[in-house]
């Protein structure tokens, strides 16, 4: 009989010579493991990093290819070049571009074909990571007809209006910009508060009456409510329905029709001055009102919207505000937010692309901005000031025709 201590002490040898070889192999797994995982993370952060630099290499090349017709081999040394420019990864070892060119559509297709030396991964024999990328951009050289509703409620006081200012005066600047390549773009305005500035053209619609004849108590003679009658949500002509004077609260800045004179809308957006109440309806309407041909016969000459289905223009609205829509006249067409639900489904419906824009706004604003914005991509929630100045000109790059195809 082995002594029991024997026994154990020659188990525990044999264990020994066994276990050898297996803890090795797992230690030999463990690190592949971890060396490919490294080298997957590595190749997904250079995939990201030439993903940035091969759109700006697109958006370049579309640029040139749309107002200088370039051809196709300097197209593809612009290409290489904005890349170079705009990477700033980890050493490439192999590195081709290649470009798809559509002339007609005036857009590039580029294709980044790309390698980086892999660290432990080549204990298995994969030398290299290879890394494929593709970005197309097109310049749209349709005309834009844009309106633009802004928020001068009360709650815009301070540095929120500031903010406002600028980010308005970007997009005017960047979008304007594209004219002297030959665009016809035009802005308009529609500031919004209590209610709407109309101007001049306030007398030629307006009523400040009752249905029983008598005015209306307080009644600004440029300042006007909602629009009652069956013509309530759509764009009909200014002279059917009824648009009433309930408000003696107006903003200080009327609403500015269409137009290309970067100077005149500049100075409007510098004249902007918040106060009252958040009647976003009212701005909805007329941001509609202002882009809408129906309205053909009230705004001046320069300033008459195109036709619905001219294909050589696209109409676009932006709906900016900061709070809920408080504010509201005739109860029976609903309440603010339920006329404004309406008016964006009936604007969209009209080919009307909007955009809307929440900047600092409360959770429960953001529905009545993602039901009106044409897509979740035409939806923005700016928090600060910053992030506004990034979504205007986000919006107003998108725009001017040169953008990365979805």
């Amino acid at each position: 009989m082995i002594p029991r201590s024997r026994f154990l002490q020659a188990f525990a040898t044999a264990e020994r010579g066994s276990i050898a070889p297996l803890f090795g192999m797992m230690l030999l797994f463990i690190v592949i493991t971890v060396g490919v995982s490294v080298d997957m993370a590595r190749g997904t952060r250079v995939s990201i990093d030439a993903g940035g630099a091969l759109d700006a290499a697109a958006l370049a090349a579309a640029k040139s290819l749309r107002l200088e017709n370039t051809g196709d081999a300097d197209l593809v040394a612009l290409a290489n070049q904005y890349f170079d420019a705009n990477f700033d990864g980890l050493p490439l070892r192999e590195r081709n571009i290649s470009a798809t060119i559509d002339r007609i559509n005036h857009g590039v297709t580029l294709t980044a074909n790309l390698s980086i030396d892999s660290t432990l991964a080549g204990i298995i024999g994969q030398d290299t990571i290879p890394i494929s990328t593709q970005s197309q951009a097109i310049y749209d050289v349709r005309n834009v007809e844009l309106s633009m509703m802004l928020d001068v409620s009360g709650s815009m006081l301070g540095s929120k209006i500031a903010d406002l200012k600028s980010a308005s005066s970007d997009l005017v600047d960047i979008l304007l910009d594209a004219n002297a390549n030959g665009s016809d773009h035009k802005i308009a305005i529609a500031p919004f508060a209590t209610s709407v500035n109309a101007g001049s053209y306030a007398t030629r619609i307006g009523n400040r009456f009752d249905r029983r004849g008598r005015a209306y108590a307080g009644a600004n003679s440029t300042c006007l409510t909602d629009r009652s009658g069956t013509a309530a949500f759509t764009d009909a002509d200014p002279t059917t329905g009824t648009f009433n004077m309930r408000s003696a609260s107006c903003p200080a800045s009327s609403v500015l029709p269409l137009t290309n004179v970067r100077d005149d809308i500049l100075a409007h957006i510098n004249g902007l001055r918040a106060s009252g109440n958040t009647a976003g309806h009212l701005g909805t309407a007329w941001a509609w009102y202002l882009l809408s041909p129906n309205w053909s016969t009230l705004w001046p000459a320069d300033s008459t919207p195109v036709a619905y289905d001219d294909e050589e223009y696209q109409k676009v609205a932006i709906l900016m505000t900061d709070g809920m829509f408080n504010s509201y006249y005739e109860s029976g067409n609903g309440n603010a937010e339920a006329q404004a639900r309406l008016l964006c489904t009936n604007m969209k419906a009209a080919g009307v692309t909007i955009y809307t824009v929440g900047f600092q706004v409360p959770a429960e604003v953001l529905p009545i901005l993602q039901h009106c914005a044409s897509s979740p991509k035409h939806f923005f929630d700016a928090a600060n000031g910053t992030e506004l100045s990034a979504t205007f000109r986000t919006i107003a790059q998108r725009l001017s025709g040169l953008r990365i195809a979805s």
